[in-house]
């Protein structure tokens, strides 16, 4: 699935600013709409410097309406912000505080962040039948049972969205589009997505000291296997205090990570713990020849307790606490280090060199290099509760037009690549990671605990992978069919 390049998003600052500031026109709370579709006047491959989305722009007046976003508060891995209360000096705040000022006097709308418990207060918002929350920010996982409550508004019926433009994640509108409907779905108004995107930081320092293939050529010349990371963690890998046990911080390791890696190097493989069964609905995919392949090339990396070590695998590590991943790695003693692109911000005074990498193929005949987004990450819904819906898909997509522009460079030309990676070879990662970007279904909505399942399989080792995969596949399937009947019967309105 394809998702915006980067280049078309750094391409945009300049020729987007002036339909950024257009001002609003007296239309009363009706909205403009082009007298043509635009997207007929478009080329396919909008990539080059004659792009320029104003007509897409909506204009309306809706007399000082207070728009208000709930979210969580700010959560403390990554960068969510949805709106700032003035000019900080900051690009990627000021480059907020200035798109809601925009749209503030685009549409005659005042935008405001509420903070709060999302999921519970979208349901009481519904059940009181309230107008409180313009959109909000529940995780891709609550939204998944948001919407088989019939909680939120199908965003397929409302016209004022173009889903099929690059302020909208396409990726996401693909995957998370369940019996037709599409409850939740990804823009640019919020780049939490984007945070949540798991990949793998790599020690360039210790690449060259063992004179190591460079993992960006691996990349480019399509070598980027399992096998090799494999082969490079174990090179590293070594007791350095001669005390026959694998420790922090002493020692060095292969690979630093957590237990969100199962999921991740199966993404990293081109597949994942569901699949569709063309009729509809979905299958578990653990059963299937080549997942048991791929299971036990996982298996191999992330159980070799030489070089893989996990929270609770080695001295010093608590089995709750993540933190000494970042700190092995940081420290200089992990090759690899699994983590989202949230986790920029923690490396930027780290003293080893550093690089970017999406997770590696199963094998070199896979087509592309795959990333998967969280379930944790924040996901864009409308709550059923909204009294004027097209009134909030306008001011939405207006935000998600304008975020198109400075947001985005902000975000990633200043706050990314200006503060966080260190070489122009990461960017290119970087772009690889953002335009093959997958969503797992199975870790998104649980069903039957088939994330759990599939890790416990793992560990199982390929000789127990399909019984242990098995165990689960009555409830799994159990579990399907009532999401599916609930996304059915949902009227979406």
């Amino acid at each position: 699935m394809k998702k915006r390049s980067l280049s078309i998003l750094l391409a945009l600052l300049l020729l987007f600013s002036a339909s950024c500031a257009q001002s609003a026109e007296n239309s009363g709370d009706e909205t403009s709409a082009p007298t043509e579709d635009p997207a007929a006047e478009q080329p396919a491959d909008a990539g080059s410097d004659e792009d320029d989305f104003s007509s897409y722009m909506p204009s309306g007046d809706y007399d000082g309406y207070e728009f208000r976003i709930l979210k969580s508060p700010d959560i403390s891995w990554c960068l969510d912000e949805v709106w700032a209360e003035g000019i900080t000096g900051e690009a990627y705040i000021d480059a907020i505080y200035n798109r809601n000022s925009r749209i503030e006097d685009l549409l005659n709308v005042s935008i405001t962040q509420v903070d709060g418990n999302v999921d519970a207060d979208i349901k009481s918002s519904v059940t009181a039948g309230d107008d409180t929350y313009g959109v909000a920010y529940p995780t891709l996982s609550s939204a998944s049972s948001l919407g088989g409550q019939n909680l939120l508004v199908d965003l397929k019926n409302l016209p004022e969205f173009h889903l099929d433009m690059p302020w909208w994640d396409q990726a996401a509108s693909d995957y998370l589009t369940i019996a037709n409907r599409l409850f939740f779905a990804e823009n640019e108004i919020n780049i939490q997505y984007d945070e949540a995107t798991w990949v793998l930081y790599f020690n360039k320092d210790l690449v060259t000291l063992y004179g190591m293939e460079s993992p960006y050529e691996l990349v480019r010349e399509n070598e980027w296997t399992m096998d090799k990371m494999h082969e490079m963690m174990t090179t590293v890998a070594h007791d350095e205090d001669g005390n026959g046990v694998l420790n922090a911080p002493e020692d060095y390791f292969g690979f630093s990570t957590h237990w969100g890696s199962y999921v991740g190097m199966l993404s990293g493989a081109g597949e994942s713990l569901v699949v569709p069964d063309g009729e509809g609905s979905f299958v578990s995919n653990l059963g299937t020849e080549r997942m048991v392949t791929i299971a036990e090339k996982i298996g191999s990396i992330l159980n070799d307790n030489t070089a893989t070590v996990l929270p609770d695998r080695f001295q010093g590590a608590a089995t709750s606490n993540n933190q000494w991943a970042i700190n092995t790695f940081y420290n200089g003693h992990s090759l690899f280090y699994g983590e989202v692109i949230g986790k920029f911000a923690d490396l930027r005074e780290m003293e080893n060199d550093f690089g970017l990498l999406p997770f590696p193929k199963f094998e070199d005949a896979q087509e592309f290099y795959t990333c998967e987004v969280l379930s944790s990450a924040l996901a864009f819904v409308i709550p059923r509760s909204v009294a004027d819906k097209s009134r909030s898909a306008t001011i939405s997509e207006a935000l998600a037009i304008d975020s198109h522009s400075d947001f985005m460079n902000a975000y990633l030309d200043t706050t990314i690549t200006g503060k966080s990676i260190r070489d122009e070879d990461s960017r290119e990662m970087l772009e690889i990671i953002f335009e093959y970007r997958v969503y797992d279904l199975g870790d998104i909505f649980g069903w039957g605990g088939i994330s759990g399942a599939f890790q416990n399989a793992v560990n199982a080792g390929a000789e127990n992978f399909a019984s242990s995969a098995k165990k689960i596949e009555k409830i799994f399937n159990k579990a399907v069919e009532k999401s599916l009947k609930a996304y059915e019967e949902a009227d979406g309105m």
